[in-house]
């Protein structure tokens, strides 16, 4: 009895003992304005227990007896410690991170508060993503970070878009970023086979949206350089949304809009143009005939060029084809997601439908999205988890940009004296021209690209001590793209024979094994050394396959599969691998939160090189300071409330360079009475090297009365050993050999400030700037300048995206002026442009060619403000480009006044004897151009420079006590706006765009681009 009484008293003891150390606390986390701040983290100082709050704001956790704070931190707020007293609940009020410093970011392998970042990080939240009706995120970073320039290259639905981050620093070798989504690099870029003039596809077009939580961009070398190999154009880093401990909850996103062109270029009216055709021909051939009726007759006879006689002019025929093919067109977007989740597991399901037509006929672009994710905790000490997701996209394409064939540039170049019908119902056509009617290749052709994009990773997370852990991550990355093209004979390209078709399938994926070994822990009792680390190792895998068949001859127009196709023109196929390996590993250190050392090294390999250098080594050290922590400072707080200085230094890789393109290679196909051959094709060199970019960067971070955060950087970037396919005399029997040939060098100045100006009750007003000033040069190249593009030109000591050409100085007035100006050509005429010449020459040549501008600009940037009043919510986003060039060909076809091709109405301001004007850009109409006044020169180059208001909401939140007495959790009503307003001087469609699609040597030109749309949209988003 008495070991009994004895037993039980022991365990009431224990009891009583276990409950004195443990106790449940429970409370409820807002913020300024009262609103629950869901998952917002809550930790017991010291230790790895924690929770988060649920979809209330609440959260609930066990605090043993020795623990006395707990820390309470979420995403843009300050963190904050509450002292844990005898209460057994405690409301918690969280204040926006004014300062910056306490935000946390997204790095490589892992996260970091912006007070411990040495590198230079750019954050842009997913809430500036949504309701902006773009098909994918890259569209959505265009003037909100300093250092990232977005550049549309053209138009229509799903096409290309360019991303620079700190410069151009690559000839051939790729500018894009690399592109990591939850932790797993995706691909992308442009997989297609079929031609469509000189716009790609765009793979990143398959992510939604809706699905970012954040998007970091990691810019200079200490941020990026654990990606080694591919950081070389920089990273960024995109987090999805996540599930999270709180009830079950359901968000509906939609949107519906209209789209349309904000400016049209005005055509010649059918007349109009049918008298400058006229005009050209006299001036041409009017001296070879007594009279203008006989000149009519040579036109109507010896030219053969029906419907440009006089008695044609009398039928009045005016066709303005822009407003045939641009059309008001419809885009929608729809959003459904449900997340939640409790301590144990939390899980994220999203499913979204895109649909959005282009403002051009021909052109839409269709996409289903889904995702999954889910997070388990098996343990303390073990977590896994997973995410698939996955799009189907059919785009719809027209072939446009950098070719006379497709819609919209054969709206441009067809002459408005034909009909868009004629009286049988055929298409109407120019007989003296090529060029084909706009709404024949608009209906008539089946251009499709069917995209199937596949993205899953894996996880599993154990932590092997409080302060140190072990992740090992699988994960794929495919994408399928299918191409059917077919042109029938109702259009040019198929009726010469009888009918085209092409069609291809392509299959690329990558594969990835990752392991993370993480440390982080405080070195002393009084936590005044902590140290951060990793050590890791990957491997990747990227293979490609794509197999194509062409045939003509067909049928008739119905049946467009190959098999109708009486001839098999083509077939081929392709198949290539690579694989990548990387040790890495990164240090941080801070000395009393106030002094931080930061450094990273990475080793890749890469069978893209020689074996004599196939690996190569990467590293950053950088460093930090922050001030506002010193004693000294204080006194200082109540104006300058934060200051953190920091410098770092590094290096980054480009192996974007093609597969084995140091080997020599045999190639089969070269068959010769059906006996097959093999033949070189590519001349080896085993001393090809990787592009390697060395990056420097100074930064300042000030926040200025709790309001105002101000970010300066200096930069400097010097890429060497540049990839390139460098041209070979035929003699060799190659056309080029992959070489390393140069330098490139970008520095610059950034500028990012955020305001936080106005915080009342019922008004909030918050306002952002950055800037960007950038540099660029070609600092080294080996071997001799070379030309790009319709105007380009590569050369050390100038920038990437040169153009090179003549100087127009002046019309000539009269015969004395030309023949006291150096000699141009034999049949130069008053009315014709003269060009200066340079060289000192008698006559003109091309030694009189000079850089005569860039596309690069001399600034570019954003500006957005936000304002809140009580429900409504209005913001706005302008952004701009200034000091670029654009080298407009459209003009020197649609203003070239010397063929059949269609002409602006422009042109009515040309030189003739009685309006000898002196603009050089519209000389006199002369047929066949002999003086070459279309020859490449200043006349057709533009600044380029614009201010866009690009995106404008205005939002009404229904109140809280309707949501309450409706039981659901969120109400949005709003209005958007993008490319609302262009102020530019230029005279195109649009003078953002990119004509040769991802290039980096000929940027800038504009040869039948086409614009970007106006949308107005209206949506609504709904929380349940």
């Amino acid at each position: 009895m008495r070991k009994s009484l004895a037993l039980m008293l022991a365990l009431f003891c224990f009891f009583t003992q276990l409950l004195a150390q443990n106790r449940s606390i429970s409370g409820k986390v807002t913020d300024e304005k009262g609103n629950p701040v869901v998952n917002a983290s809550v930790l017991i100082k010291g230790t790895t227990l924690g929770t988060t709050t649920d979809a209330d704001g609440k959260f609930s956790i066990t605090v043993p007896a020795k623990s006395n704070t707990l820390v309470v931190s979420s995403l843009n707020y300050s963190t904050k410690e509450i002292s844990i007293g005898n209460a057994t609940s405690y409301s918690v009020l969280l204040t926006s991170a004014a300062s910056g410093l306490d935000e946390v970011v997204v790095v490589a392998y892992g996260t970091q508060k912006k007070k411990e970042l040495t590198g230079s990080v750019a954050k842009i939240s997913g809430a500036t993503l949504q309701d902006i009706p773009v098909v994918g995120p890259d569209q959505a970073l265009q003037g909100q970070a300093p250092g990232v320039q977005v550049t549309s290259q053209s138009g229509l639905p799903g096409g290309g878009i360019s991303i620079r981050i700190r410069g151009a620093s690559s000839l051939s070798a790729g500018n894009q970023p690399l592109w990591v989504v939850d932790g797993v690099p995706i691909i992308t870029g442009n997989l297609q086979t079929a031609g469509a003039g000189g716009q790609g596809l765009n793979l990143l077009a398959e992510l939604n949206a809706n699905d970012i939580e954040s998007i970091e961009v990691l810019k200079d070398a200490a941020a990026a350089s654990l990606y080694g190999s591919r950081a070389n154009n920089g990273v960024v880093l995109v987090t999805t949304k996540k599930g999270a401990n709180q009830k079950t909850k359901i968000t509906l996103n939609s949107q519906y809009g209209i789209q349309s062109t904000w400016k049209r270029v005005a055509p010649l009216t059918g007349p109009q143009y049918i008298g400058l055709v006229r005009e050209e021909i006299y001036n041409r051939y009017s001296s070879l005939v007594p009279s203008f009726g006989s000149l009519d007759n040579l036109i109507l006879n010896g030219l053969g060029a029906v419907g440009l006689g006089a008695a044609d002019s009398a039928k009045g025929v005016s066709t303005n084809w822009q407003n045939l093919v641009f059309r008001n067109a419809p885009v929608q977007n729809y959003d459904l997601n449900i997340s939640g989740g409790n301590d144990k597991t939390k899980f994220y399901l999203s499913g979204s439908y895109l649909n959005q037509n282009a403002t051009i006929i021909g052109s839409d672009f269709e996409r289903y999205n889904i995702r999954a994710s889910i997070d388990n905790k098996v343990s303390n000490a073990f977590n896994v988890g997973g995410t698939i997701a996955a799009s189907r996209s059919q785009n719809n394409r027209i072939v446009n940009d950098n070719s006379i064939y497709g819609v919209f540039s054969t709206a441009i170049l067809l002459g408005s004296h034909i009909p868009a019908y004629n009286s049988d119902g055929t298409y109407g056509r120019d007989p003296n021209s090529s060029v084909d009617n706009p709404l024949a290749v608009a209906y008539e052709p089946t251009f499709k690209a069917n995209t199937t994009t596949l993205n899953t990773s894996f996880y599993g997370d154990y932590k092997i001590k409080p302060w140190l852990s072990l992740k090992s991550t699988v994960s794929f990355s495919g994408n399928n793209l299918r191409e059917s093209q077919f042109y029938p004979t109702t259009t040019n390209s198929g009726a010469g024979t009888n009918g085209n078709a092409y069609q291809a399938n392509t299959n690329y994926y990558t594969l990835l094994w990752s392991n993370v070994l993480s440390f982080k822990k405080m070195l002393d009792k009084n936590g005044n050394h902590s140290l951060s680390a990793l050590a890791g190792y990957e491997i990747q895998t990227f293979n490609y396959e794509t197999i194509n068949a062409s045939a003509t001859n067909f049928p008739g127009n119905t049946i467009r599969q190959l098999d109708a196709g009486a001839v098999k023109s083509g077939a081929g196929s392709n198949a290539t691998s690579n694989g990548l390996t990387g040790l890495f590993a990164r240090a941080d250190y801070a000395f009393k939160g106030r002094y931080l050392l930061g450094s990273s090294v990475r080793r890749d390999g890469s069978s893209n090189f020689g074996s004599s250098n196939r690996y190569a080594n990467f590293y950053s050290v950088s460093t930090g300071w922050v001030v506002s922590e010193e004693n000294f400072f204080k006194r200082f707080t109540n104006t300058v409330s934060t200051m953190k200085i920091r410098a770092s230094y590094g290096t980054t890789g480009n192996r974007n360079f093609g597969d084995f393109a140091s080997l020599a290679l045999v190639s089969p196909g070269y068959n010769i009475n059906q006996l097959p051959g093999l033949a070189p094709n590519q001349l080896g060199n085993p001393a090809l090297s990787w592009e390697t970019r060395k990056s420097g960067n100074i930064g300042i971070d000030i926040g200025l009365f709790r309001k105002i955060n101000i970010t300066v950087e200096l930069y400097k970037n010097v890429t060497d050993n540049l990839l390139f396919n460098r041209p070979l005399p035929l003699n060799s029997g190659y056309t080029s050999v992959a070489t390393n040939v140069g330098q490139i060098t970008n520095k610059g100045i950034e500028l990012n400030i955020d305001a936080n100006i106005i915080k009342s009750k019922n008004f909030i007003w918050n306002a952002g700037l950055n800037i960007t000033w950038n540099n660029n040069r070609v600092t080294q190249l080996s071997g001799q300048p070379f030309a790009a593009g319709f105007a380009s030109w590569v050369q050390e000591g100038y920038a990437l995206g040169s153009f090179r050409g003549y100087v127009a100085d002046k019309i000539f007035q009269s015969q004395s002026e030309i023949a006291a100006a150096p000699f141009q050509a034999s049949l130069t005429s008053p009315g014709d442009i003269k060009f200066k010449s340079l060289a000192g020459g008698t006559s003109i040549t091309s030694a009189d060619q000079t850089i005569i501008g860039d596309a690069q600009p001399l600034y570019y940037g954003g500006f957005t403000n936000s304002f809140k009043f009580k429900n409504f919510e209005l913001s706005a986003l302008l952004q701009c480009q200034v000091g670029n060039m654009i080298y407009n060909n459209t003009r020197a076809f649609a203003e070239g006044m010397n063929s059949v091709f269609g002409q602006f109405a422009t042109t009515l301001n040309r030189w003739t004897p009685t309006n000898p004007t002196n603009d050089i850009r519209y000389p006199r109409a002369v047929y066949g151009d002999p003086n070459n006044n279309r020859r490449t020169s200043t006349r057709f180059l533009e600044d380029g420079s614009y201010l866009r208001i690009k995106n404008v909401t205005l939002a009404y939140y229904i109140p809280e006590k309707l949501l309450t007495k409706w039981k659901i959790s969120a109400l949005k009503f709003y209005i958007q706006a993008q490319n609302l307003a262009t102020f530019t001087k230029y005279s195109g469609f649009d003078p953002e765009i990119s004509t040769f699609g991802e290039t980096s040597t000929a940027p800038g030109t504009d040869f039948l681009t086409v614009p970007q749309p106006r949308v107005i949209s209206f949506g609504l988003n709904v929380s349940l």
